[in-house]
């Protein structure tokens, strides 16, 4: 809710379901869902979807991505349907990009799963393998990860991680040196800005290029609120 009258944030945009006409109007934030209003050259157009029902929230910046020339916001739904969205005010894709992604893993069902998507510059895939075959610049353990695996692709390595409040755990190591600094080893292969990605039951048809998996023992003794430095210093500098 806005603070300043109660009403939940509103945003100026143009969407589209699919590859529909696009609306002109406004992408509502309600408190467990938001909500899409606007008109088309075909009339009112009004959308409504819970964030629990989003699969993956991404920019996209492909020609056929693009709304009304612009990169957009691609909302993809557990059902399949794709929403694009042109949030307009400056910074906002962004913004929205983040947020949504947030919103969407904060009411998925069981809160466990996250994947971080990490887009590869072109030919930058077998780098990107002997880095992963080094194994992460943690201690999965250490963080109470119940399970972490990393895919390549051509285009991506995806991140996943498998555990309690694991979306805030990654938000808090994004902000440790120590994890920067393994980072730069990732300079030469980084295509593009990483996302956040909520659907990963697709990656279950593909083989991990890595795959850790916590004993029984270690998961319920490993759940610390804060990791301990002596977890991220795994990776040679």
């Amino acid at each position: 809710m806005d603070p300043r009258n109660g009403l939940p944030p509103r945003y100026a945009a143009s969407f589209c379901s699919g590859f529909s006409a696009p609306a002109t109007g406004a992408l509502v934030l309600e408190e467990d869902r938001l909500r899409l209003e606007g008109r088309s050259l075909q009339g009112q157009l009004k959308l409504t979807i819970p964030y629990s029902e989003l699969s993956e929230v991404r920019i996209g910046r492909l020609p056929e991505e693009r709304l009304n020339g612009n990169a957009a916001l691609l909302l993809s739904q557990r059902n399949g349907e794709l929403i694009r969205v042109e949030p307009i005010g400056f910074g906002l894709l962004h913004e929205l990009a983040d947020l949504l992604a947030s919103l969407a893993n904060g009411h998925a069902e069981g809160k466990e799963h996250v994947a971080v998507v990490l887009p590869l510059r072109r030919g930058r895939l077998s780098q990107a393998r002997e880095l992963v075959a080094r194994g992460p610049p943690f201690d999965p353990a250490v963080l109470g990860l119940r399970k972490h695996e990393v895919y390549l692709t051509e285009a991506e390595a995806i991140f996943v991680f498998e555990g309690r409040n694991v979306r805030r755990m990654i938000e808090r190591l994004t902000h440790d040196p120590t994890l920067w600094q393994a980072g730069l080893a990732w300079r030469n292969c980084i295509g593009g800005r990483p996302r956040f990605m909520t659907e990963t039951r697709h990656l279950g048809d593909s083989r991990p290029a890595y795959s850790w998996v916590a004993p029984e023992a270690d998961v319920t003794s490993a759940h610390s609120p804060r990791a301990p430095r002596s977890a991220l210093s795994r990776y040679p500098a």
